[in-house]
């Protein structure tokens, strides 16, 4: 009987190439589209848990109070670590990560800076799952040694095997004691080295150290809550009396975070980067969207088509079959359909997966059996709820009615419509939401942020302090070419993450707070066009200036509640105990040092040469090579390492553009899902009024009116969808938009327009078959059986 059904099923999608065609197209290209977003998905949501202990695995961040301000950093002393495990017993192990900024690798004649290098506890096999290839857990446990990965150790040494060898970083000499199997793609720490750690001589000031990534096992994640009672406890009696001891108003407080939520954890400063659960969620509903539109595809043309079959069926059920039969037999003619499609999605996957995963730098690989299973399940139950509705209604006809070629309305045809207006619903609402986010990510990337960001290079000066002491002769030597228009000195690029403490007067109570600060250099702000709205500039001439004097921003003069005719020559104290205040000699017009997500913060500018970090630079993008020959000329021993202030800072709205990109693509998906949906409608439709257009015609009727008569129902129904879609994406867009401090207002022509597109596809889906149908001889039609 199964194979009975198979030939069935067979024959009828054969004899029905066109349907069995558009629903075969629409279910590859949407199950292919979900399966490339559910691994997405799927990589984010499951950062960092290939640790065996993930759960276990905590955080440890600090937080800053001081009166109205609460900042949060992702860093930790680095004495927390120890002291923890020292007072707890339920820490069984801490783990130490500290960046070094600039990891400089001579390689014969070849100077290499690596990223991702950190000094890390002997400990650190012990609480995370990496995977070593050579070596043991003991690995770090001697001074000077270095673990690589897998990549890092192929490049300098090939496939030999490097343990023993020595790797010289920063001029220091270590030894290489193992190799790491390179990491999962989906881990929110990345490295390509790990060095052993080195103790710095113990400060008073070590409680304002924030200088690592601090991680604690606890026995059991169950712990956590109350460990987290504890840890405030800890703040109370370890930390609060040695700030009071310091003399400064601050409150520090550290916090647990779960290692399995870290990706998600957003606002805190010196983090790595992270994800966003919204645009999760949004990619999840379109890939939801794109396989629902391609169901209501496939129901709707099955049941259009039920009146050729009914006679079928009313046969069948003469002969003696039972409806559950008849509803086996078309159920199987869904999952056959579904079951190709399925194959046929795989070879859509294989060519547009290269695509996708440039796109997202991210692998893509099938995560794991219950994954797939899981997926297989899904598609298995998309079949039957597709399936389900189209052979109730075929198994459940009557057979005189049947027999005598009741049509039964089409297929109810209320059904059918409201599904066509879903499925337009669910295009317009795309639609308007890829015009929101355009408009938007174009708007991030146009506003004008206060200062001039084209042309700036900015040079990344390593962290050793004799070669931070040549920068002024360098600044000099680039500042002599004609081909520099400009050079200056800093501590941070304009995009800093650096706060220092401000006392604050409000009703005669003094409180002390955390403002935004840069160190810079008198050319600093003519270097980056930045407005003077009041007073001068930095004098390198006047040691007042270097020493007592700060400039601030317009947020900064109304945050201290000063009148901006007032602020210059108003003192700013930088601690409740200092006994020196700086002196406000400019006010600077509000600029953008920050993403547009934030509003604009107070903010100081100091006068600080000594020890820049980074020199920034004004040129042409082809007189690069001027700064970096003078570079080599006066650092041999480290490479140049740069890149252009707009680039850098563009790099802040990466998500917003990717969001950007993939839903005009999942928008423009539906909407070719929708047009194979309605092409089909509109081809059966026209096949089943072929005798009524032909009469028609021998009437009189015009060809226009035919075209007329065919498309305006499916016209209707688009208008009923912009109607319902409308509200929908305004919803969803505002609650997006509420994630950006500057944002677009949703102006009424971004629905207009998408109502536009939605009818102008619709009938330039529709006019093909129209046409055909309009200009076919009558006398044929009148023929037509």
């Amino acid at each position: 009987m199964l194979r009975n059904y198979l030939k069935i099923a067979w024959r009828t999608l054969r004899r029905n190439r066109l349907y069995t065609g558009i629903n075969m197209i629409g279910l590859s290209v949407s199950m292919a589209a979900c399966w490339l977003i559910s691994l997405y998905v799927w990589n984010e949501l499951t950062f960092d848990r290939f640790h065996e202990r993930a759960d276990s695995i905590f955080r440890v961040i600090t937080r800053f109070k001081m009166a109205d301000s609460d900042d949060g950093l992702a860093l930790s002393g680095a004495d927390v670590g120890p002291r923890l495990q020292q007072t707890h017993p339920e820490v069984l192990k801490t783990v130490r990560f500290k960046s070094v900024p600039v990891a400089t690798k001579r390689h014969g004649n070849e100077l290499t800076n690596e990223g991702d290098v950190y000094e890390t506890d002997k400990s650190v096999f012990d609480v995370f799952s990496y995977r070593l290839l050579s070596g043991s857990k003991t690995a770090l446990d001697k001074p000077n040694s270095v673990v690589l990965t897998q990549q890092l150790a192929g490049k300098y040494f090939g496939a030999a095997d490097p343990t023993g060898k020595i790797l010289i970083l920063n001029k220091q000499p270590y030894t290489v004691t193992g190799v790491l199997q390179d990491l999962p793609p989906n881990t929110d720490l990345r490295f390509s080295a790990l060095l052993s750690w080195r103790d710095a001589p113990a400060s008073a000031e070590d409680v304002f150290d924030t200088s690592c990534f601090t991680y604690v096992l606890l026995a059991d994640q169950t712990q956590a809550s109350g460990f987290r009672r504890k840890l405030a406890q800890f703040d109370k009696t370890q930390v609060a009396p040695r700030i009071k001891a310091l003399g400064y108003d601050i409150k520090i407080e550290h916090q647990l975070q779960p290692l399995t939520e870290l990706h998600f954890v957003d606002g805190l400063f010196d983090d790595t980067p992270k994800g966003n659960r919204m645009y999760l969620t949004i990619f999840s509903i379109v890939a939801a969207f794109i396989l629902l539109v391609a169901c209501i595809n496939y129901m709707n043309l099955y049941v259009v088509q039920a009146t050729k079959r009914q006679k079928e069926v009313g046969i069948r059920k003469v002969m003696g079959a039972g409806s559950h039969q008849l509803l086996g037999q078309f159920l199987g003619e869904a999952w056959l359909v579904m079951l190709m499609s399925t194959v046929l999605s795989l070879g859509v996957i294989l060519v547009v997966r290269p695509v996708f995963e440039q796109f997202t730098a991210i692998p893509l690989t099938l995560p794991n059996w219950s994954f797939v299973s899981g997926g297989l399940a899904g598609l298995g139950l998309v079949g039957l709820l597709t399936g389900l509705y189209p052979a109730l209604f075929l198994s459940s006809a009557q057979p005189v009615g049947a027999l005598k070629g009741q049509s039964r309305g089409m297929g109810r045809q209320w059904t059918r419509k409201s599904l066509v207006v879903l499925q337009f619903t669910l295009s317009v609402s795309l639609i308007v939401s890829t015009l929101v986010v355009r408009q938007q990510t174009d708007y991030l990337r146009s506003k004008d942020p206060g200062f001039t960001k084209e042309q700036v290079l900015v040079v990344s000066v390593p962290a050793e302090e004799a070669i931070r002491q040549k920068m002024r002769v360098l600044k000099t030597m680039l500042a002599q070419n004609s081909r520099i228009e400009a050079v200056s000195l800093g501590l941070s690029p304009i995009t800093n993450d650096a706060k220092g403490s401000v006392v604050r007067e409000v009703d005669g109570q003094k409180t002390e707070q955390l403002v935004f600060f840069a160190r810079i250099d008198e050319a600093y702000l003519n270097l980056l066009q930045i407005k003077l709205q009041a007073g001068r500039n930095f004098n390198s001439e006047l040691a007042s200036d270097k020493n007592r004097a700060v400039i601030v921003n317009e947020s900064f003069v109304k945050w201290m509640g000063w009148r901006m005719d007032q602020a210059i020559g108003q003192t700013v104290k930088t601690s409740s105990n200092d006994s020196l205040p700086r002196q406000v000699i400019g006010v600077v017009r509000d600029h953008h040092f920050a993403s547009l997500h934030n509003r604009i913060e107070p903010m100081m500018l100091y006068y600080q040469t000594d020890n820049p970090l980074n020199v920034l630079v004004r040129l042409r993008p082809s007189d690069v090579e001027v700064v970096r020959s003078a570079w080599a000329s006066l650092i041999p021993e480290y490479p140049f390492e740069a890149a252009f202030l707009d680039t850098s800072f563009d790099k802040q709205y990466q998500q917003e553009e990717k969001a950007k990109i993939l839903l005009t693509w999942f928008s423009t998906l539906i909407i070719l899902i929708s047009c194979l949906g309605l092409f089909g409608l509109i081809a059966f439709t026209s096949e089943q009024r072929t005798k009524e257009i032909g009469v028609r015609k021998v009437l009189g009727a015009s060809v226009a009116s035919i075209i007329s008569l065919l498309s305006i129902d499916i016209l209707k129904l688009v208008f009923i969808a912009i109607v319902l879609a409308s509200p929908l994406a305004w919803y969803a867009m505002n609650e997006w938009l509420q994630d950006f401090a500057y944002k677009i207002d949703i102006a009424w022509w971004m629905f207009g327009l998408a109502g536009l597109l939605a009818i102008g596809i619709a009938l330039a889906t529709v006019s093909f078959q129209s046409i055909k149908a309009a200009l076919m001889n009558p006398v044929k039609s009148l023929r037509t059986e």
